[in-house]
């Protein structure tokens, strides 16, 4: 409004006026209000609280929409939103790093513009969290169980996802297994390192601390961490990733080296995005319903905005494993 104010040089106030259609603006004020607008292109921001219908704005932070992982969930999201005949604001871009971003989201809940927020940021979340919790907006944190009362999350069974991805291994006759991690500030990176060790206890293997190579979850550091397993003087007979993208590549890592997968090397990832049926070879891993998570956490902020009882803030979705060409007999 303060745009079309300038451009038509009046007061803010008449603008104000034209809109909602009072009078005490002179016709060719009013006129020139009216072509600032169609200029401009401005439209005003709906009442949709006093409208009557169910209309809602949710606010998505995300720090990466193309990431493999992260698109997923956003799909599942926006079926809920359409279902729900709810609005989708997407931030993204280094929301984690960048203050100018940060305040411009902060600014937007200010406005009251968003009725919820869902939370796909698994580091640094605790700065829009606390933020969110004080201002009384609604959120719901995907992928990441915080350990407060009256926090709304869904997560996976990350931990045993990972002990059965390692019974699977043992299964095969495997007792030498590598373990790509991922970032370890984030609480899902240990809980799956903790079910890779609860794996290799429950058959009394001891823990080999050089056996594990702390990953970031990018492909990259696959192929480098399952370098340096394999230059040991010992060298791993399977490798477990993290994710399916590091597992990728320790993939392309292996086949550097000369080794055949599933054969001379068994490798395992993590999440089950779509590519991972679709690698050369298809890609043994744990199937996080990524979808499935993106749905609950919009349903879950519903029940929040329309008052409703849950019987627990926390929610956890089963992980499966899906046994594909990448894994076999150790050598």
């Amino acid at each position: 409004m303060q745009d079309v104010a300038e451009f038509a040089q009046v007061s803010k106030m008449s603008v104000s006026r034209v809109f909602n259609n009072k009078p005490g603006v002179a016709e060719d004020t009013r006129q020139r209000i009216f072509d600032a607008i169609e200029q401009l292109g401005y439209e005003p921001t709906p009442d949709t609280s006093s409208s009557g219908n169910d209309f809602r704005l949710i606010g998505v932070l995300v720090p990466d929409i193309s990431n493999f992982f992260f698109g997923e969930i956003l799909n599942g999201v926006s079926k809920t939103a359409e279902k729900l005949n709810y609005g989708l604001v997407l931030y993204t871009q280094g929301l984690e790093n960048n203050p100018q971003r940060n305040s411009h989201f902060i600014s937007l809940v200010n406005t009251k513009l968003i009725d919820g927020v869902l939370l796909l940021i698994p580091r640094g979340y605790e700065l829009f969290d606390n933020f969110l919790t004080e201002s009384n907006v609604p959120h719901v944190i995907i992928g990441h169980q915080t350990m407060v009362e009256d926090e709304f999350s869904i997560t996976v069974t990350n931990r045993k996802g990972m002990h059965e991805a390692v019974r699977h291994l043992l299964a095969l006759g495997h007792r030498r297994i590598g373990f790509i991690t991922g970032r370890m500030d984030i609480k899902c990176s240990h809980d799956r390192l903790d079910g890779y060790q609860d794996g290799l206890a429950e058959v009394g293997l001891p823990f080999e601390p050089e056996l594990v190579l702390e990953g970031d979850y990018q492909q990259t550091s696959g192929f480098q961490n399952t370098c340096d397993l394999l230059a040991m003087e010992n060298p791993p007979t399977a490798i477990l990733a993290s994710n399916d993208l590091m597992a990728f590549g320790a993939m392309d890592a292996a086949k550097t080296a000369g080794l055949t997968i599933g054969k001379d090397i068994s490798i395992i990832g993590f999440d089950d995005i779509k590519l991972a049926a679709q690698s050369y070879p298809p890609l043994t891993t744990v199937r996080q319903p990524m979808a499935t998570m993106g749905e609950a956490a919009l349903d879950t902020l519903a029940m929040l905005l329309e008052g409703r009882t849950m019987l627990t803030p926390h929610r956890v979705l089963p992980t499966e494993l899906i046994v594909r060409e990448t894994t076999g007999h150790a050598p």
